[in-house]
Parts: C-alpha cells; sequence; structure tokens
C-alpha cells in the first residue's frame, strides 16, 4: 500500500491531517496498487480517501478538490509500490562501471514502465509480462521510451545478457503501436556490435512503426576506467562519429519524404566527438528527446542568441565569475563566454573539468563529481563566484554524485557557489547577477525553464 514518507507544507494532505506513515488503502472505493492507480484515481474533484493511520486506525476522508491538484506528499517508493528492477546484464551498463563504494541509489538498476510513462525513463521492456502490456494498452499509458539497442533478436540477447525476453522487441512494439501507445526509442551505439549494417536494420525496423514509435535518438556508449571483468568494449572515435553521422543523414535524406519527419538523430556527443558543426533546429524536429542529450547544445546555442538583446553594454558594478563544464559541452560554453566578456565590467572565465572519478573518457556535464571540481578549480579559481549548473546535483537535493555536498564545494574552494538552470537563459542570468547569489539556490523564477543533460 501508498505509504507516506513526507507531506508538505501547505499541502491538501496536510489540510485533512495526512501524516508521515499514514497507507492510503483507497480512493474512491478503488485500491491503490501503485502510482499509476493513485494518479488516475486522482484525477477527479470529489473523493473519498480510505486511510490507515500510523497507530492502526482507519479513517475516511472525504475531499474537495481541484480536478488536477495532487495530495502533495512524498512516497517511501517512487512507484508507490516497489520499483521493478532490471532483469538484464547489459554489456555497456553504466552502474556495472561504477565505484563500489557509491550510494546504494546510484547502483540500483531499475526498469520500470511506470517511471517510463510518469518520469521519461527508458525501459527496455523484457521484464514485462503479457499483463502488464495488456495494462499499458487499457490505461493509454503513453508515451513511453523504449530503449531498443538493436532490432536483431540474436544481437539484442548478446547485448542485454537476456535470452528471456530480449529476443521479443519487435512483437512488443508492434503489440503498443497496435494499441496507440507512442515511443520514443533509442540505441545505445557500441562500435563493432551494433553499428554498420545493425544500425541500418535497427532504423529500418523501426521507422515502419511510425508514428507510433516517434523518435530514435542514437547516443555513443559511455565507458568509465571501472570496467574490470566486463565485456571487451571500445570507445567511438572521431571516425566512428563522422560514419554514424554520415549515415543518418543518409537515413533522414530518405525517411523524410515518407514520414514528414526527420525520425532519427545523434546524440549531441557525436558531433563533439567528430568535431563537427552541431545541425540546425530543423535536424531535431520537435527536440522530443533533448533530455538524452539529443539537441541539447542546439537549444543552448539558440537560447544563447535570444539573451543577445538584453545584454547590458556596461555592467553598473565590476563581476569576476567562473563557470564549471564538462569536455562535451565546453567549446559551446567557450563561445559564449567569449561574447559576454565584451560587456565592460564582466569577466567570465570557464572551467573545463576533466572527468577523473569516472574516467576522462566520460565527458558529459551531469556527470562531473564535486572532488573533479574542487581538485581542478580550487588553486586556479580568480573569480568572486562559481557557477554550477544543476544538472550536476540530484534532483531533490544539492548533493553531488560522489555525496560531497554543495557547501563543502564553498568551503574548500574558498569562494560562493551559485547554482543555474542548465540553460541559456539560467547561465546568462546567473553571470550578470540576476539570480540571487544565495550559496544554494535550486528555485528560481518561472521564467527560467531547465533543461537536464543525459545522465547516464
Amino acid at each position: 500500500m501508498p505509504k507516506v514518507l513526507h507531506v508538505h507544507e501547505g499541502s491538501l494532505a496536510q489540510e485533512v491531517d495526512i501524516e508521515p506513515g499514514d497507507e492510503i488503502l483507497a480512493i474512491n472505493s478503488q485500491p491503490i496498487r501503485d502510482i499509476v492507480d493513485l494518479q488516475f484515481a486522482m484525477a477527479c474533484e470529489e473523493m473519498t480517501i480510505e486511510v490507515r493511520k500510523a497507530n492502526g486506525e482507519q479513517w475516511l476522508i472525504e475531499v474537495d478538490k481541484d480536478y488536477d491538484e495532487n495530495l502533495g506528499v512524498d512516497w517511501e517508493n517512487p512507484t508507490v509500490d516497489r520499483v521493478k528492477l532490471c532483469h538484464n546484464k547489459c554489456v555497456f551498463c553504466f552502474v556495472d562501471q561504477i565505484p563500489g563504494n557509491m550510494r546504494k541509489t546510484l547502483n540500483m538498476r531499475d526498469d520500470d514502465y511506470r517511471l517510463s510513462f510518469l518520469h521519461g525513463n527508458f525501459v527496455t521492456l523484457t521484464n514485462l509480462k503479457d499483463a502488464d502490456l495488456e495494462r499499458i494498452a487499457t490505461l493509454h499509458m503513453s508515451p513511453l521510451n523504449v530503449s531498443v539497442h538493436t532490432t536483431n533478436p540474436d544481437l539484442r540477447i548478446k547485448m542485454l545478457g537476456n535470452k528471456k525476453r530480449a529476443g521479443d522487441i519487435l512483437r512488443q512494439i508492434k503489440f503498443l503501436a497496435d494499441a496507440d501507445i507512442e515511443m520514443n526509442t533509442q540505441i545505445v551505439l557500441c562500435p563493432d556490435w551494433n553499428d554498420g549494417d545493425e544500425l541500418d536494420r535497427t532504423i529500418e525496423e523501426l521507422s515502419a512503426f511510425y508514428p507510433a514509435v516517434r523518435t530514435l535518438s542514437v547516443v555513443p556508449v559511455g565507458l568509465t576506467k571501472h570496467r574490470q571483468g566486463l565485456a571487451q568494449l571500445r570507445n567511438v572515435t572521431q571516425k566512428d562519429a563522422q560514419n554514424v553521422i554520415a549515415r543518418i543523414n543518409v537515413w533522414q535524406d530518405k525517411l523524410r519524404p515518407a514520414l514528414g519527419a526527420n525520425f532519427v538523430h545523434a546524440a549531441d556527443e557525436f558531433y563533439v566527438i567528430a568535431v563537427a558543426d552541431v545541425p540546425t533546429a530543423l535536424y531535431y524536429d520537435e527536440f522530443a528527446q533533448i533530455e538524452n542529450g539529443v539537441g541539447l547544445l542546439r537549444t543552448f546555442m539558440d537560447g544563447f542568441d535570444r539573451t543577445q538583446g538584453d545584454l547590458p553594454l556596461k555592467m553598473i558594478k565590476s563581476r569576476h565569475v567562473a563557470v564549471v563544464t564538462g569536455t562535451s559541452a565546453s567549446r559551446t560554453i567557450k563561445d559564449s563566454a567569449k561574447q559576454l566578456n565584451r560587456i565592460e565590467g564582466l569577466t567570465v572565465d570557464v572551467h573545463v573539468i576533466e572527468n577523473r572519478f569516472y574516467g576522462s573518457q566520460v565527458t558529459v556535464t551531469g556527470l562531473i563529481t564535486g572532488q573533479d571540481i574542487v581538485n581542478q578549480v580550487r588553486d586556479r579559481l580568480k573569480a568572486d563566484v562559481l557557477i554550477i549548473p544543476d544538472v550536476m546535483l540530484k534532483d531533490d537535493r544539492d548533493v553531488f554524485l560522489d555525496d560531497y555536498t554543495v557547501e563543502r564545494v564553498q568551503d574548500e574552494i574558498k569562494a560562493p557557489v551559485l547554482i543555474v538552470p542548465t540553460n541559456a537563459s539560467g547561465m546568462v542570468n546567473g553571470i550578470l547577477g540576476r539570480i540571487a547569489e544565495l550559496p544554494i539556490r535550486r528555485r528560481y523564477e518561472a521564467t527560467l525553464q531547465s533543461v537536464s543533460l543525459m545522465k547516464g
């Protein structure tokens, strides 16, 4: 049963005296099995909640609410019941490549279709029973994000290390497509495994399901220095990246007249590795997979261009700031800083952080740790404030992946830290001092839309 962990101040739950430790048994006489049942049950204006209090008492609470108003609580589990775990042993699994002393949440392999529907997580579908597929169809849980990697059944079994259901992906996708479930799909490209002709096969077979399969992203495999005893994989080289980009361009030219969309897109990292120009916005269709690192650089660049008309010619008060970034985004951030440095009285330094914690081949900004920032900035920092994009921190706490807190980073670099949204307006407003310089700043004006980088 859904058990309450925390009640938000001023929430509907607080108003009706729901407390931590209480269990929600039913809403309008419908038992609540998981977060999906809860979400659908809450879509009403009048409801009766059956609650088992922490002391064992059972209450019946009648509530009038707005249609889209939630209870305002955090649950002990994000899915209310137990999260469905991954049954695979993927050759490229990032969880297998992290140090053994990391916090437990980083070692958890979730593969839960409910988190895909509610939060956009990518799932493989390998732990689904037919009853789960039927539930997705019946409740029309759309869209879903599906990790395909390859449509070749034998190769998918090998790559996912799952003989039971990994080879069944096309049947599952067809079932969901027939039920009008929209899917965004992805390929983690591993050189010499699912590239070349195998990549062509996957693009061709998935594009046949358009528009149910709405998009396909191709992202390069991420390999850390902690791969002892794992499958032999190699990083994507510049030549690999150039070949993937060229192959996808050929497919786009073929699919665009037939589908009215490019359908398949290369992740930003391929353009960084290939040392190639980032495509224009037209390449990315609707930017449906921006949180998977597809089109984030283009969005940042175009967003930065839109800020130009609002930039001052001169600072009222001189300001010296530093910005940290990962190596993938470094060229884009440096170009932006170069333009901002034309403002009289403003100095912007860019510190490109090499990922020594996971290994230098891990280049995305979202995987930078607090200790790498401290070790690489502490003795070189000349600025009055260090600006850090919020994608480096946990969603609900100001903590880096290595459990360094923002306060600890501040103490060790002996300078204040300003957390800004991971987009152009967030960075520019932080640099110009338009965001209050609090030691920890995680809540911003509604006009500053935060876009998350790929974390894995």
